[in-house]
């Protein structure tokens, strides 16, 4: 069986009219199939596979742990991995976060940084902070209440009624901000917004503002402007309101720093990290807290109330060391930095200039190219016409794998390119990644 196509085979495939082709094997950022045509990982999976495919240094140390014993459950037991891999994450942390949980996935470390974050108001005696400020756009995760928290209205169509009401403020969006300056007048904008947010909505019933440092595909791996997560602290602190750090496709090394929050001064009061701290080896997510938020649960109910079946399983700690100690064997940060920069500068270079091209942002290895109708007025194109569904499935076809966003306009309209390949790529994988992508969006452009 070389390709899979809806009626074929057992498996639910989240696409019913799209042939897939049958995966034999990965080395680096290439993928290869079983026809014998290869593809170049543009965006590391969901930008997940961090150390790259293949990576037998990885995998061996997975292996030795899973041959010793693979999974406890977390409230009953600990391992030296799991200790191991949270003392290394918190040593590195902002400030203050020097507690870890380690879960399956983005999605379900989002709830339970929520769910951290409601016991420890009723812990207080505060009841009344129950909501929750999230950004739009965004993106938190598909389980409903990470979902309830992504700011894409056209989720609503479908899961609308399942979905908890939060409340939205505006997120740093430089192409779309209509700031004259957005990098002078960006801080103070979005921190004006937050503010009357907030005395809108009474700070006394808010519990915890989330925001990802860098924005991932919901707006195309926007950068906030200087100061603003300055600004966002202060007013954060003056009302009583925890932070949470997003970083599940921002951290781990994919902006050239490995937390994302350090370079921005954000210094939440918890963070969340997936993706790349497997590299997708296993499932694995990161909660981070604050030692002293977790003394007040033990001198009140006795503990944090929430435990999944995979808490803390060491199979997936393993992964985290492992990849850590790649990281560090292999200075993949520092050479996430330099590459990522070479990466900006080419995708500026090469695409801006291009028909159809309205803006490329982004920050290390993360990068996204936003596509519009006309560039004079940033007129996005309609979304029945599925521009980059279509520039996708021709680049995918040439053997360059990309990952799609729309909506991020107008809540409807809107076509996003991201760009988040492993950290191991080199400056030649680059210029094949921007080549194809560049040649692409030419020929795309030209048929629309």
């Amino acid at each position: 069986m070389d390709t899979v196509r809806y009626p074929e085979g057992h498996v639910l495939l989240r696409h019913l009219a799209r042939e897939l082709p049958v995966i034999s094997h990965g080395h680096g950022v290439y993928l290869f199939d079983k026809q014998g045509r290869s593809y170049l990982d543009g965006s590391a999976g969901a930008l997940v596979a961090s150390v790259g495919h293949g990576n037998r240094e990885v995998a061996a140390r997975i292996h030795e742990q899973l041959v010793k014993v693979a999974y406890v459950n977390g409230t009953h037991f600990t391992s030296e991995v799991t200790e191991e891999l949270a003392a290394r994450l918190c040593a590195q942390a902002p400030p203050g976060l020097d507690r870890a949980a380690f879960l399956g996935s983005g999605s379900e470390v989002t709830e339970a940084a929520i769910k951290f974050a409601r016991q420890l108001w009723v812990e207080r005696g505060e009841p009344r902070r129950s909501k929750v400020i999230a950004r739009v756009p965004s993106y938190h995760g598909n389980t409903l209440f990470a979902l309830s928290l992504s700011g894409r209205p056209h989720y609503k169509k479908f899961f609308g009624p399942l979905l908890s009401e939060v409340v939205t403020t505006a997120a740093p969006y430089p192409y779309r901000s209509g700031l004259q300056d957005y990098a002078r007048e960006g801080a103070d904008h979005y921190a004006r917004l937050l503010e009357e947010t907030i005395a809108r909505e009474g700070p006394e019933t808010i519990a915890a503002f989330i925001a990802e440092p860098v924005i991932g595909s919901s707006a195309g791996a926007a950068v906030p402007p200087p100061g603003y997560f300055a600004q966002v602290g202060e007013i954060c602190r003056r009302h009583g309101i925890l932070t949470i750090a997003d970083e599940v496709m921002c951290g781990c090394g994919r902006t050239g720093s490995f937390f994302a929050s350090t370079p921005l001064g954000f210094e939440p009061d918890a963070l969340v990290l997936g993706k790349g701290l497997s590299g997708g080896y296993v499932p694995l997510s990161a909660l981070l807290v604050k030692g002293a938020h977790l003394e007040e649960m033990r001198q009140g109910s006795g503990g944090f109330m929430h435990a999944q079946t995979y808490l803390q399983a060491p199979s997936m700690t393993a992964a985290g060391v492992a990849v850590l100690d790649y990281f560090e064997k292999h200075d993949l940060v520092s050479h996430a930095a330099r590459v990522g920069a070479y990466l900006q500068r080419r995708l500026r270079e090469a695409l801006l200039p291009l028909p159809g091209v309205g803006a490329v942002e982004g920050v290390g290895l993360l990068a996204g190219v936003e596509l519009v109708e006309d560039k004079a007025t940033k007129r996005p194109f309609p979304r029945a016409r599925k521009v980059v569904e279509g520039l996708l499935g021709a680049l995918f076809a040439e053997g360059l794998i990309l990952w799609p966003n729309t909506g991020h306009a107008d809540g409807e309209n809107g076509d996003l390119v991201m760009v988040g390949p492993p950290l191991v790529i080199t400056e030649g994988d680059v210029d094949e990644l921007v080549e194809k992508l560049a040649r692409g969006i030419m020929q795309h452009m030209e048929r629309r």
